[in-house]
C-alpha cells in the first residue's frame, strides 16, 4: 500500500489499514500536488494557532446548525447549461438550423462527468460549469471568504479559473461584483 516515514502519519496509516478491513473493496487514489491546492490550504489554516491574524471558520465554533438548501433540476430556471446538457445526454436539438449548428460546435467543448457539466480547458483541467444562481455564491467565497483578499475584478476572474469554475460571463461578472463590494 503506502509508506509513512513521519510517526504521526504512521499512526494515520495504521488507522486507515484497520478501517479498510471493514470494507469489501478500498480504492486509494493518488492526487498530484497541483490538483490538491485546496487541501493544502485547508491544512495550513487548520495548523495555524487560533487567535492569530489568520482566523477562519475552520478555527471557530459553529453555535447553530447550518441548513443547506437542495434544489432539484425542476426547481431551477432554464439557463445556458440546459441546451448543452440536453444535447450531450439525449442528443436533443433545437428546431432552428442555425441554432443546431451553433449548439453542436459549442457542445464539443463540454463533457458531463457524474451528472455535472464541465468545460474542457486548453491547458488546465476541466472547469465546472455554474448556473447563474450559483455564480454569486462562488464570487463571494473567492472574493471575501476565508482565503479572499478583496482583489480586483480581472484578478478575481483568473482566480476563479484557477479554482476550476466556468460560466460565459465570468470575465465581466467579477468586475461588477467588485464594484458592488462595500469593503473595496
Amino acid at each position: 500500500m503506502y509508506q509513512a516515514r513521519d510517526p504521526l502519519l504512521q499512526k494515520y496509516l495504521e488507522k486507515v489499514k484497520g478501517l479498510s478491513k471493514d470494507f469489501e473493496e478500498v480504492v486509494v487514489q493518488h492526487v498530484p500536488r497541483e490538483r490538491n491546492t485546496r487541501a493544502d490550504l485547508l491544512s495550513k489554516l487548520a495548523s495555524t494557532k487560533p487567535g492569530t491574524g489568520n482566523r477562519s471558520l475552520i478555527q471557530s465554533l459553529v453555535k447553530e446548525p447550518i441548513v443547506a438548501l437542495c434544489a432539484s433540476r425542476a426547481d431551477i430556471d432554464s439557463s445556458w447549461i440546459d441546451p448543452i446538457i440536453d444535447f450531450l445526454e439525449s442528443s436533443k436539438l433545437p428546431n432552428d438550423h442555425k441554432a443546431v449548428k451553433t449548439l453542436r460546435r459549442e457542445a464539443a467543448k463540454y463533457v458531463i462527468v457524474e451528472g455535472h457539466l464541465f468545460k474542457r480547458g486548453l491547458n488546465q483541467s476541466l472547469l465546472k460549469c455554474l448556473r447563474p444562481d450559483q455564480t454569486d455564491y462562488v464570487l463571494r467565497e473567492v472574493h471575501e471568504g476565508c482565503c479572499g483578499h478583496h482583489i480586483g475584478g480581472k484578478a478575481l476572474s483568473w482566480k476563479l479559473v484557477r479554482a476550476g469554475y466556468f460560466w460565459p460571463s465570468m470575465m465581466t461578472d467579477p468586475q461588477e461584483f467588485v464594484r458592488r463590494c462595500k469593503k473595496c
